[in-house]
């Protein structure tokens, strides 16, 4: 009778301790913070993930998380508490219900993962600012949550053509169409062969333009800590084409914008983090990316050096820094060649 009852107590006692995890079963249906355990703590941790955050997937609400919901509230502007109650439930579902997210997983390619979301694989290049068509297991892909499928076009070498002269055709760099055909010696090419040119390239009749670019300036002060071109990837150490200049700055720092414009992107942009994109005309684009915040939002029209963002390592980043590009009929160009 007496070992019944300790049985009995103990029963009692589990369901007690389970039925608030039950109860919780969906994130939302409670303010979650540091010290709370259970399946809305996991698809918190998956959310965050998701976006780019480092940290364990495993239902607790530790310190890892804790530190990790601080600076995505940080990065959001919101109040920073380390509790994940209605505003900053919202600004994460926001984030990860704008686009499709997508984790690299060991023998994929990013062909494959463009043909499986049908979405061109220049789309996919574009939503996450990639300089190259090498992935990773585990980089976390943006999916574009309006893909509307762009064309590439085949292109079939010609007798004593090379590389240099077939990307001059399409208003793009020898480096862009080698990178994108996973060309690893651009001297390297025979008649007959068969090139992929990204959708979105000029046609040839089209390549050669007078459009002068505008007066750029200078974004943000600070030390060019990577520059445009080939280079080892900081953090994967794969050889990749920077399409870019990463200058160096303080978390927070205002960013400006390089030129008048108006802007068509002011979001989460996958590994390049916050960015923001600004249409300059005449086929001119210049990119920033890792921001902590965005100032404007898309469709604003900016005047040089207005304040649009503030520094940050959002995204994959070793550090504060903002990565700059300029772009011409969607083709990086070395930044400074066309900074003062």
């Amino acid at each position: 009778m007496k070992v019944r009852f300790v049985v009995l107590f103990i029963l009692l006692l589990l369901l007690t301790l389970i039925s608030p995890l039950s109860i919780a079963d969906g994130l939302g249906s409670r303010y979650l913070k540091k010290g709370t355990r259970g399946p809305d703590v996991e698809q918190l941790q998956e959310y965050l993930y998701h976006l780019g955050y480092q940290l364990a997937v495993d239902g607790i609400f530790g310190a890892e998380t804790d530190a990790v919901v601080r600076q995505f509230q940080r990065d959001r502007g919101l109040a920073v508490d380390g509790i994940v109650g209605p505003q900053t439930l919202a600004a994460l579902q926001a984030d990860a219900l704008a686009n499709q997210v997508y984790i690299v997983k060991k023998g994929d390619t990013l062909s494959h993962i463009a043909k499986a979301y049908s979405v061109s694989l220049d789309e996919l290049i574009q939503a996450n600012d990639l300089a190259s068509t090498v992935i990773y297991p585990g980089q976390t892909l943006v999916i574009p949550a309006a893909a509307a499928a762009m064309e590439t076009q085949e292109y079939v070498v010609r007798s004593g053509e090379n590389l240099s002269v077939i990307a001059q055709k399409f208003g793009l760099s020898a480096a862009d169409l080698a990178d994108f055909n996973e060309i690893n010696d651009p001297n390297r090419i025979q008649a007959g062969q068969l090139l992929t040119i990204p959708a979105g390239a000029v046609k040839p009749a089209a390549a050669v333009t007078s459009n002068r670019p505008p007066q750029f300036n200078w974004p943000v002060s600070g030390k060019i800590s990577s520059p445009y071109g080939w280079r080892n990837h900081p953090i994967t150490n794969v050889r990749h084409f920077h399409g870019g200049i990463d200058i160096a700055a303080a978390q927070g720092t205002v960013v400006r914008a390089a030129a008048a414009g108006r802007v068509i992107r002011a979001e989460w942009m996958g590994d390049y983090g916050y960015g923001i994109v600004i249409d300059h005309g005449g086929g001119y684009t210049t990119w920033y990316g890792h921001n902590s915040q965005l100032l404007v939002k898309k469709g604003d029209v900016v005047a040089a050096n207005q304040a649009i963002a503030r520094v940050g390592s959002t995204g994959v980043s070793t550090g504060p820094h903002l990565d700059f590009r300029i772009k011409y009929n969607n083709q990086t160009v070395d930044p400074l060649k066309l900074l003062p």
